[in-house]
């Protein structure tokens, strides 16, 4: 699973570094919003009056309608708000939605590897783009819709204040949205459920057993498209497990006697909430020396992962902290217990080799006090075998953990705590031992796992980054609703979404880390049949000529997608799917990110209702 750099920073540091930029966005945003008031109210009135209009404004704003908002007259305009979307039928989308699922079983791939990840991500999207279209239509036709119709009239003639009618508007609609998606929630985790429930039957006459270890091996019925091999101990007894499946399709099976017969558990590791606890990752080179420009690129277009070299001193390093006895030992003085260290390394072959082989790597456990000798720090190789395209689990032994005695250079056990953790801090170093072979590997692809999260509680975190997203898009349809037609606003608030799911990409062909160059050099490179990776072949005038084009065009359109919201954010479908605990610190930084959002949109929209004519 690919996981965000940013996801590394803690809140702490993203809301310092994030409030500074909010604070002159949100200067900037005023100065040019009383601006443009002043220029417009000076057209129709003198500078003198467009002075006093804009001021008053302001004043009227800061010292009478935001303190003397009323949660009735807000309440009341939600309920309003309510109602109108209730006789819009919104309800069908809900109806929809259940359609879908009960049509899914014919294009869902029920043979899948996976099929957590494949149910897990098609109900959270779907959840997704209806919410979304569900608020995007509503609020972007509320407003407009009303002042067509006059009924708006009832309203501004009241003492109701302009801020409250956007408020009244965002929080009914929200509601709306919000049942909406508590619905759907409770029906996708019931599909997930129900749809990854099996048994599995095992014939006992079947089962092949080594009569002298008590051991037994075979293989169990099919069902769901799918069958384990297992092992059985006949020798264990008591009502615990007497064996395990192997893996298959993601998931496993305990197995447990029941009189003469064996009997298969519920499926387990499918839906899970890992606790990953990551480390700060550097490199060295392949003399041993720090690597300043990290990792290798063996020619992969895709930088998210760096390698290193196979069969040399090349290495990864994760520093670990903040580690104790309690997270792992169990016996007494912390010398007893295991070190579980999950890998998801990719390997890139240079050599056929063993095509059907694994390629080998090795893991030492290092003391980073620099201050002790050499042979003191580092422990004695821990060798393991790479498994591709998915996350492996090494349990490190304490008493398989050796040191070579500098005196006698002879291995000797040593304590994990003691020898090799200082202050809480552990270097974890990985190589690759097999020659013109590569592994690669980003922060996030080895970690300790920690004591693992409740999977529903992970599927309701999922689905408060959709209700935030559901928020987020109400408010702007809101927003451009106060000075925009219906159809205008909705499609301004489908560019904010799009530009916001996009900012990524476009920064990506800003800098040239994609290929291909801005939309009028591509277009002559689809039309002419250049390679994105070669010099464009326009001659040097032509082609400064439309490179200046694109820039200009590309900077104008980052600019206005780094305004809109980061929702890749707070889209948490792949950390769900892929069993990954959505940290706190997350909610933390999408829920401020909300709130900045939602404020600037209402003193906005505050000013737009209360610049506009409605009743005139």
């Amino acid at each position: 699973m690919v996981v965000d750099p940013s996801e590394f920073i803690s809140y702490g540091e993203w809301l310092a570094n994030a409030l500074g930029g909010f604070v002159v966005l949100a200067l900037v945003i005023f100065v040019a919003w009383t601006v443009i008031a002043f220029a417009l109210t000076a057209i129709r009135n003198t500078p003198g009056q467009a002075v006093s209009i804009v001021g008053g404004g302001l004043k009227r704003a800061i010292f009478e309608d935001f303190p003397r908002s009323s949660l009735q007259r807000t309440i009341g305009m939600s309920r309003l708000a309510i109602q109108e979307a209730i006789r819009n039928k919104v309800l069908i989308i809900f109806a929809l939605f259940v359609v879908l699922l009960l049509f899914a079983g014919w294009f869902l791939d029920v043979q899948n590897d996976h099929p957590a990840r494949l149910y897990l991500g098609f109900v959270i999207s779907t959840s997704t783009y209806l919410l979304l279209a569900l608020a995007m239509f509503v609020s972007s036709f509320s407003l407009p819709n009303d002042i067509k119709n006059k009924t708006i009239y009832t309203i501004t003639t009241k003492p109701v204040r302009a801020h409250e009618i956007f408020l009244g508007r965002v929080l009914g609609f929200g509601a709306v949205g919000t049942v909406l998606l508590l619905l759907m929630g409770i029906v996708s985790y019931v599909f997930v459920v129900r749809g990854l429930d099996h048994s599995h039957t095992i014939d006992t006459a079947s089962i092949e057993w080594d009569e002298e270890t008590g051991l037994g091996t075979g293989f169990t019925s099919v069902d769901s498209h799918h069958r384990h091999d297992f092992l059985i101990n006949r020798n264990l007894e008591g009502e615990g497990p007497v064996g395990v499946t192997e893996v298959a399709q993601g998931h496993s099976h305990t197995i447990f006697r029941d009189g003469e017969n064996y009997v298969l558990g519920p499926p387990t590791g499918d839906l899970l909430a890992r606790v990953p606890v990551y480390g700060s990752l550097r490199f060295l080179d392949r003399y041993g020396r720090e690597s300043e420009d990290g990792g290798i690129n063996p020619g992969k277009e895709w930088t998210y992962r760096e390698y290193i070299e196979g069969n040399t001193l090349s290495t990864a390093i994760w520093t670990f902290e903040d580690l104790s006895p309690e997270m792992f030992s169990t016996g007494p003085g912390g010398d007893e217990g295991v070190l579980p260290l999950e890998l998801n390394l990719r390997v890139f072959r240079t050599t056929k080799g063993d095509i059907e082989g694994k390629v080998r790597g090795e893991i030492l456990l290092v003391n980073p006090d620099k201050a002790l000798p050499v042979r003191e720090r580092y422990s004695a190789p821990i060798p393991f075998e790479a498994e591709e395209f998915q996350t492996f689990q090494i349990n490190i032994d304490y008493n398989d953990i050796r040191k070579q005695n500098p005196d006698t250079a002879e291995l000797e056990k040593v304590n994990l705590f003691q020898d090799l953790v200082t202050k809480g801090s552990l270097e974890v170093h990985v190589r690759c031992r097999d020659h013109a072979q590569f592994f690669g590997m980003a922060q996030a692809d080895v970690y300790i796992p920690a004591p693992e999260g409740s999977f529903e509680m992970n599927f309701f975190k999922c689905y408060l980054g959709i209700w935030m997203q559901l928020v987020l898009v109400t408010s702007f349809g809101v927003f451009f609703s106060t000075f925009l037609n219906g159809i205008v606003a909705m499609v301004a608030t489908l560019s904010i979404v799009v530009m916001g799911i996009s900012s990524g990409f476009i920064g990506e062909v800003q800098s040239g880390e994609n290929p291909g160059g801005g939309p009028i050099e591509s277009l002559i490179r689809n039309i002419t049949q250049q390679g994105a990776t070669v010099e464009l072949d326009m001659g040097e005038t032509a082609t400064s000529v439309i490179q200046a084009l694109d820039s200009l065009y590309l900077d104008t359109m980052e600019s206005v997608a780094n305004l809109a919201p980061d929702f890749p954010q707070f889209n948490m479908a792949s950390k769900v799917a892929y069993g990954y605990d959505i940290h706190l610190e997350l909610i933390l930084k999408q829920i401020t990110t909300t709130l900045v959002y939602f404020t600037v949109l209402l003193f906005a929209g505050y000013f737009v209702i209360s610049s506009r004519e409605i009743a005139a």
